[in-house]
């Protein structure tokens, strides 16, 4: 063992690194042996400390243009000292740019690290915490600053689910239009897509507390199976008369999680690459095959839209798709590029 350890030597070692992200009893109880015997070593663990976390969100930059985004973070993987030796250089590279700039005033400059989704396209990220997030289309995910050293919290525009890991020191938190929801550890589903009428988040396993914005205590505390329901407020109020006017009270309920015939879940098929409807109508299903299909779907004619489908699809196309839903009430439809018309059997 060294007299003194020196960053570089820290930010490549695994024990080390383990014992950042608290990840290994044996590794923690460790280091925290060590600083207490060795106190005049704290700063440079905490800078050292500092860096480890700054490499892993650059890690996850990186890897963030790849079709999956795996962050290589995972306790299990064995290669993790290959990992940081690669990224050594850029801790160099730091720890020269903060000694050379220590003494001079911070310029605290808000930075998020954003993952996004198109169209079409799902996305699995594994994050600085080994916890496990599945983007479905069109979402986008940011992640706090301070994510896996202040805090763990997350914002999310659109779909995911979350397999977070434990931790009781650190509650994992993901804000969204209207609440927030906390959870220590955790499987659930967060539906909260703007333009959407409604924000759900549907509980598979543990425990989440529910906070609505404003709210100091916890609103409503989830239980596997259940969901929480938000509808949204989408009547815009002219900017002369919204001062005037207090915000209403939005409607919420607690509901069941949905299951199909073959006891497949509603809520989280998407992930499993399943497009599922339960007795919904058309025009609750649009928005999900317009993200699904990257497609426009244009209705032509207003009872169109309360045509009500029960169905799952895997692999199919959108042509396949309409083939299928087509043969429950015979309607028109004709698809251009991207553009899908709908109309009336009878329509003129």
């Amino acid at each position: 063992m060294p007299d003194r350890y020196e960053i570089e030597q820290l930010v490549i070692n695994d024990s080390f690194i383990n014992y950042c992200f608290n990840r290994n009893p044996s590794d923690t109880a460790h280091w925290k042996n060590y600083l207490s015997e060795h106190p005049e070593e704290a700063a440079t663990f905490a800078e050292a400390r500092e860096l480890v976390l700054g490499i892993s969100l650059m890690l996850i930059e990186t890897k963030e243009e790849e079709e999956t985004a795996v962050i290589p973070m995972h306790p299990r993987r064995k290669n993790l000292q290959t990992l940081f030796a690669a990224a050594a250089i850029a801790a160099v590279i730091a720890v020269s740019t903060f000694f050379l700039f220590r003494n001079k005033p911070e310029v605290s400059t808000p930075q998020l690290y954003a993952f996004s989704t198109a169209l079409a396209e799902k996305r699995t990220i594994k994050l600085p915490d080994s916890s496990t997030v599945i983007l479905n289309a069109g979402s986008e995910l940011l992640l706090d600053k301070d994510f896996g050293r202040k805090n763990r919290s997350v914002s999310l525009k659109g779909e995911a689910l979350f397999d977070v890991q434990h931790d009781a020191q650190m509650p994992f938190t993901v804000g969204v239009e209207g609440y927030d929801v906390k959870v220590l550890g955790t499987v659930f589903n967060v539906k909260a897509y703007p333009g959407d009428k409604k924000s759900e988040t549907s509980l598979i396993s543990g425990k989440v507390e529910i906070y609505l914005k404003h709210t100091a205590s916890a609103y409503k505390t989830l239980l596997p199976k259940e969901k929480f329901v938000i509808v949204k407020d989408l009547e815009a109020l002219p900017a002369s008369k919204a001062a005037d006017i207090k915000p209403r009270t939005p409607s919420t309920t607690i509901m069941p999680l949905s299951y199909n015939r073959n006891q497949v879940n509603v809520e989280t098929a998407w992930s499993q690459n399943r497009l599922v409807f339960e007795n919904e109508t058309f025009s609750d299903i649009r928005q999900k095959l317009e993200r699904w299909f990257n497609v426009q779907i244009i209705f032509e004619d207003k009872v169109v839209e309360q045509y009500t489908f029960t169905a799952t699809f895997e692999k199919e196309d959108i042509n396949q798709v309409m083939k299928a839903l087509q043969a429950s009430y015979g309607f028109k439809y004709n698809i251009k590029g991207k553009e899908v018309k709908i109309s009336h059997q009878n329509r003129r």
